[in-house]
């Protein structure tokens, strides 16, 4: 799958793109963002195995969203039934479920590592002698300040492999491992768009969240609009499944 440079000013300019996605049809989006938080409570309510099925399905979930996004990007309607379309056929569902699968085993590694830094922390500074207790809590900050970066790393790593799997598992038809590949290239070459693009996202979140959060129910969706957008120009045309 071919990959585009864009330019810088597209890492704003696709929020412009996502606003207008969201207005083709507000109501409808609102739905959706409805839909997705009563979902993700009602699993939440189930311990254990909700949070890991919500992990699975979760792919799933965005490429329907995305789906509606491209369907009102190209002037078709948006309904209900596309939050839910990446499950209608086996071979779609089991690549989002896969895709699902390798993020949360992902995130389950870096958990698991955090894990270790801290108590590696922790026991470093513990067996320090007790009359050093300056000394103790610089080593404990420096170690967790190293877990900290480490992490964080690991976390925007694992971002830029699934910032576009999902799309071109659904639009392309593409491996989930394959996808994954190709979002992180697609996103080493776009580094410096997407960085605006996520600059620019904190500053909207920050402030859709001050009226009790509600700004998320427009945002959520402008921002799904602008993901699509942002797959659209930095993936050359190719075949798309209908």
């Amino acid at each position: 799958m071919a990959v585009q440079s864009v330019d810088l000013g597209k890492g704003l300019a696709w929020y412009g793109d996502g606003w207008a996605i969201f207005m083709r049809s507000p109501g409808m989006w609102i739905v959706f963002m409805i839909l997705l938080l009563v979902i993700a409570v009602v699993l939440g309510l189930v311990p254990l195995l909700g949070s890991l099925l919500l992990a699975l399905i979760l792919p799933g979930l965005i490429g329907g969203v995305l789906y509606a996004a491209r369907e009102l990007s190209e002037q078709r309607e948006m309904d209900i039934s596309h939050l839910f379309i990446a499950f209608k056929e086996i071979e779609m569902r089991n690549s989002v479920l896969v895709l699902g699968a390798v993020m949360l085993g992902a995130n389950i590694l870096i958990m698991l590592i955090t894990l270790v830094l801290v108590g590696s922390s922790m026991g470093a500074a513990g067996m320090m002698q007790q009359g050093q207790h300056d000394m103790m809590a610089a080593g404990f900050g420096v170690g967790m300040l190293l877990a900290l970066l480490l992490v964080s790393g690991l976390g925007l790593l694992l971002s830029m492999a699934f910032f576009y799997a999902v799309p071109l598992v659904m639009f392309t038809g593409a491996k989930p491992l394959d996808a994954i590949r190709s979002s992180f290239s697609a996103c080493i070459t776009n580094i410096l768009p997407l960085l605006v693009f996520g600059v620019v996202y904190i500053v909207l979140a920050t402030i859709a969240m001050i009226p009790l959060g509600l700004g998320l129910l427009v945002l959520l969706p402008v921002t799904f609009g602008a993901i699509y957008a942002s797959y659209r120009d930095v993936f050359a045309p190719a075949a798309q499944l209908p």
